[in-house]
């Protein structure tokens, strides 16, 4: 084996490490919880981590991100705890990527925090499938977490506005 082909099979596993290490962590929590530029932050990103966890099954986010009592309709039009939102999936991977695409996030209360988004998943195939969602957070015992959430697939996939 070549040493060219050596090398690059190093800078694979080493990208590969990279990007499983950049979703094997869950968001750090806002330092104040009463800080709303500091709580979209955490709240964009435990976001971000839930919609890749279709490509990654990394369900690290889940965990920190979803209340114990979480109960939300999946985009299966299925009630789900949160148990059942983190069950990875058993079947082979078949989505590549799913990135949230907007997030609009309101504060009606200091506890309460109403993250309404849209993502896109992108298959193996090519196909893409796009969410809209609507996600409840309240800030409980000093932590912001899920409490329920609605999933809608859109009929048709929407095409992201061209720079």
């Amino acid at each position: 084996m070549s040493v060219t082909k050596i090398c690059s099979g190093v800078i694979a596993l080493m990208a590969l490490a990279a990007v499983s290490a950049a979703h094997a962590a869950a968001p750090p929590p806002p330092r104040d919880v009463h800080d709303h530029a500091q709580v979209e932050r955490f709240i964009r990103a435990c976001e971000a981590e839930w919609a890749a966890q279709d490509a990654t099954n990394d369900t690290a986010s889940s965990k920190v991100c979803l209340a114990d009592d979480y109960q939300g309709v999946s985009s299966h039009a299925h009630v789900v705890n949160k148990a059942q939102a983190m069950q990875a999936d058993p079947g082979p991977i078949t989505v590549v990527s799913d990135t949230v695409d907007y997030i609009h996030i309101r504060f009606p209360t200091p506890d309460v925090a109403i993250a309404q988004g849209g993502e896109t998943a992108v298959n193996k195939d090519g196909s893409r499938r796009s969410l809209i969602w609507t996600d409840t957070w309240l800030l409980r015992a000093g932590q912001w977490q899920i409490v329920t959430s609605q999933d809608s697939v859109l009929a048709k996939p929407y095409e992201r506005a061209k720079p």
